[in-house]
């Protein structure tokens, strides 16, 4: 199967999210997570925070707001987890950072044959997670001097265990032993976007798990915690941006995975 006709890889975790397929129309996010793209088939452009570079790889953090331009390329991209460490594994791996964008990722030609060659075989959600593995974390060690604050962590699940509603964020810091004040500061500072930015992004992820079980765009994204379909396309289009229809209205032409993160041994090379 040649690279053109292989179709979109879209496969949903709890961890991490990886899209791979050629992007017809630049992107203009409004980052709400960590995210790694490496384009396949010739550098890409970007634009953050008045700087513009040309790249194959690069390591966006949550919160920036940047314009890509693949140029045409397929890209494989993987929003990272939320808690931001496979962010702190990935920044010493890439070779300079100008403007909050990191860009040259160690062995970066090896890995663009390595998803070339994955997408070609439409590879399975195990070997894509694989791959991540590897190329996130070879040595399956933690990051040197990383600390998840256990308040923020249970102020996550307690948005994740009722997304469909808008928790107060007085009721979440009072879950969490902290201040209103503090508890804005603090999610902020350890997840990078506000409280209500975060929810908007579980939304969309609870909606495309939706959709990849089965539901219709409009059943999932009102399920999710959305008033109704035109929400959940003005805020896909905010922060992934594309619209959803580029994506997930496509059966024919994707390969659409919803699961539980597989039980991995990383291969050593």
């Amino acid at each position: 199967m040649s690279s053109i006709n292989a179709p979109f890889l879209l496969y949903l975790w709890d961890k991490r999210t990886f899209f791979l397929s050629q992007f017809d129309e630049s992107l203009q996010l409004s980052q709400a997570a960590a995210m790694l793209l490496i384009s396949l088939d010739g550098p890409m452009r970007m634009h953050s925070q008045g700087v513009d570079m040309t790249c194959s790889s690069a390591l966006l953090p949550a919160g920036l707001e940047l314009l890509v331009d693949s140029r045409g390329s397929r890209v494989a991209l993987c929003y990272l987890d939320v808690f931001g460490e496979d962010f702190a594994l990935l920044a010493p791996r890439m070779t300079a950072s100008p403007g909050g964008i990191w860009f040259g990722l160690a062995d970066e030609a090896d890995w663009i044959r390595r998803f070339d060659r994955l997408h070609q075989l439409v590879a399975t959600p195990e070997q894509i997670y694989a791959a991540l593995e590897q190329v996130i974390n070879p040595q399956q060690c933690p990051p040197a001097g990383f600390v998840i604050d256990p308040r923020i962590v249970r102020a996550v699940e307690l948005i994740k265990a009722d997304v469909s509603s808008n928790q107060s964020i007085e009721y979440l810091a009072e879950q969490v032993g902290l201040s209103v004040p503090r508890l804005t500061q603090l999610f902020r500072q350890k997840i990078g976007i506000p409280i209500r930015r975060y929810r908007q992004w579980h939304r969309l992820f609870v909606t495309s798990v939706g959709v990849a079980r089965g539901m219709s765009l409009t059943e999932a994204a009102v399920m999710a915690g959305f008033t109704d379909s035109a929400h959940f396309s003005h805020t896909f289009r905010t922060i992934i941006g594309m619209k959803p229809s580029t994506v997930l209205a496509q059966a024919h032409r994707i390969r659409l995975f919803a699961g539980n993160a597989p039980q991995i041994a990383v291969r050593q090379d």
